[in-house]
């Protein structure tokens, strides 16, 4: 991992930049899907994530042949504990084990779900989610994360939807769910460092694009139907640690 220093303050966050070429690159080639057949997929947003940001993502998705679903996680601005559930509720509504998508934070919940109830998950793709700091590091990310925090001790905004330790513990603890893992990030990444985004349970798949464009870029999409793709062989074996 970076220095936290250089983390917080030398984030080349200027690469995010980059996004909207991106997202309009997108919209000009079609990215192949393996047909759906009405499979469910619960999306996770990250913070100050919303529909409308999914909606690329969700909308080609359906349009391969997926029932999707975006977890109503209020733009994921409350305590993790409380989106984990919201996310959790999501995949019950499916009759059948769903793909789970998570994105930035929405990727770190996403795990934390899929840990609770395995049972709900057929496959868990996470998009630039650091498992490896609970809490952003970016400076700009962090003043807005500590200040809700405090926001909600004091009672606020928010009181009761707090992260709590069983959540932390479980980011932490080693990937025990026995459900296909794959971990997408970006050494570009203007947002989160790449190193953060390794697990060692996960299949590693690297991309170059922004941290937006991991929810609206060609490279991307690519990497997901793969993912998808996977789901229903035989699992491969975990790609290299990032950080090697």
């Amino acid at each position: 991992m970076p220095h936290p220093l250089l983390e917080a303050f030398a984030r080349p966050t200027w690469l995010e930049l980059r996004a909207p070429a991106e997202a309009r690159r997108l919209g000009t080639r079609a990215v192949p899907l393996v047909s759906g057949e009405g499979r469910t997929v619960v999306i996770a947003p990250g913070f100050l994530g919303s529909d409308r940001s999914m909606e690329p993502l969700g909308r080609w998705l359906t349009e391969g042949g997926y029932r999707v679903r975006i977890a109503d996680v209020e733009s994921n601005l409350r305590g993790s504990s409380w989106s984990v559930d919201r996310i959790i509720g999501a995949l019950e509504e499916s009759a059948e084990p769903a793909i789970l998508i998570g994105h930035s934070r929405g990727g770190q919940q996403a795990r934390v779900a899929t840990q609770r109830r395995p049972e709900l998950v057929a496959g868990l793709i996470t998009l630039g989610a650091p498992f490896r700091s609970h809490i952003p590091r970016h400076f700009a990310l962090r003043a807005v994360v500590e200040s809700m925090r405090l926001a909600n001790r004091l009672g606020w905004y928010f009181p009761d939807d707090g992260d709590d330790a069983d959540y932390a513990a479980l980011l932490a603890a080693p990937y025990e769910a026995g459900v296909a893992f794959t971990s997408i990030w970006s050494r570009s990444d203007g947002l989160v460092a790449w190193q953060s985004c390794a697990d060692p349970a996960a299949v590693g798949v690297e991309v170059d694009c922004s941290h937006r464009g991991l929810v609206a870029s060609t490279v991307a999409f690519s990497a997901i139907a793969s993912a998808i793709a996977q789901l229903g062989r035989e699992a491969p074996s975990a790609g290299p640690d990032p950080t090697d």
